[in-house]
């Protein structure tokens, strides 16, 4: 199953941002972290490298 980008919600998502808690296609991805500095510095991991682990919720701690 295919995750759809959260932003534009046509695009197939390639990432997920940590800081954002959103699932990103490419171009999304590129348009949102190269907004400002802050951003540009949020953690963000491939989707197809989560399939063994997922990192912990930024607000719970509790690994998904």
């Amino acid at each position: 199953m295919k995750i759809q980008c959260d932003v534009c919600e046509k695009a197939p998502a390639t990432v997920i941002c940590c800081a954002d808690e959103a699932a990103l296609c490419p171009k999304c991805d590129v348009e949102i972290h190269a907004a400002n500095k802050l951003a540009s510095k949020h953690q963000r991991l491939h989707l197809n490298s989560l399939a063994t682990k997922f990192p912990r919720c930024d607000i719970c701690q509790v690994s998904l």
